[in-house]
């Protein structure tokens, strides 16, 4: 496998980053994986499976607001709907893979973006596989609490903008908020990709624009894909922690109900770190999820 090369696609005043692992051994079809809210393009590598790397070309979409994908208009009500967020990952797509089919994977916002382009571009996608993804945009627990930053002033924008320059500190910042989307802890701090995964994300985590998390967090409690649930006829794995401390496990478990083609997979003990809180179970049903539907 090549080394990854980056690319940029321009929409909205969006540009969009994304990460092409290309392989000409590859003989499976291509997945692509699009990482959570605050984490970055770079969330992938040190984790990602030998299946994968050996087997397929694989590629990463870093979500709108998050560098090195940058936002160059003023921020508004328009700034992204449902509609160009679904566009935002069209169009990289369009570009990276031309014209087979592809299996697409996301983690938490990620889940909500493969769900919310599968909506609205089905016929490409073999499969998606939502990783405590959700279809309302209202979180709880650390994420509930910035969201009701972000949508003051004065005090509440201050403490938004105070609690994200923290974190953009220093990695050991970036640890201990990831501690608070765990409930297996003991499993989290003992995943041999987490700190590498931390460092991988780091640098682009301190260049990610305040201004720009703040109005994302605003957006998203405007986001809905419950209205459009019956137009997701592809097959879909949802896999939900169920002691998620960031989305509702009630949430998750719900609109897997109300898919036409969705497989629910219930971690019990787990959080909202799944691939970190039980490793052996998700692995096995990722990699079988992909090669059934390959």
């Amino acid at each position: 496998m090549s080394a990854p090369s980056l690319s940029f696609t321009s929409y909205a005043h969006h540009r969009i980053a994304s990460l092409a692992y290309r392989n000409s051994a590859a003989d499976r079809l291509p997945v692509v994986w699009i990482h959570g809210l605050t984490a970055s393009l770079n969330f992938w590598e040190s984790a990602m499976y030998d299946e994968v790397r050996n087997h397929r070309e694989w590629f990463s979409l870093s979500l709108p607001l998050h560098h090195p994908s940058t936002y160059a208009g003023k921020f508004s009500a328009d700034s992204l709907d449902e509609t160009i967020f679904a566009e935002l990952v069209a169009r990289p797509i369009a570009e990276l893979i031309p014209s087979s089919k592809f299996h697409l994977v996301g983690y938490s916002l990620g889940g909500f973006a493969c769900l919310n382009y599968a909506a609205k571009y089905p016929d490409r996608v073999a499969s998606v596989i939502s990783i405590g993804g959700f279809m309302t945009g209202r979180a709880r627990g650390l994420e509930g609490v910035l969201q009701f930053f972000a949508q003051g002033h004065l005090l509440r924008k201050a403490l938004f903008h105070t609690s994200w320059w923290v974190m953009q500190r220093h990695v050991i910042f970036l640890k201990m908020a990831t501690m608070f989307y765990a409930r297996k802890w003991k499993q989290l701090l003992s995943y041999p990709p987490l700190d590498p995964t931390l460092r991988d994300i780091f640098p682009d985590v301190r260049r990610h624009s305040i201004s720009g998390q703040r109005a994302l967090f605003r957006y998203l409690l405007e986001m809905n894909l419950m209205d459009e649930i019956d137009d997701i006829h592809l097959p879909v794995l949802v896999v939900a922690g169920d002691r998620d401390p960031i989305i509702p496990y009630a949430h998750q478990r719900e609109y897997a109900k109300r898919l036409g083609n969705a497989t629910f997979l219930s971690l019990p003990g787990v959080g909202h770190v799944a691939f970190a809180e039980a490793p052996r179970e998700f692995e096995e049903a990722i990699l079988n999820w992909l090669a059934r539907y390959d």
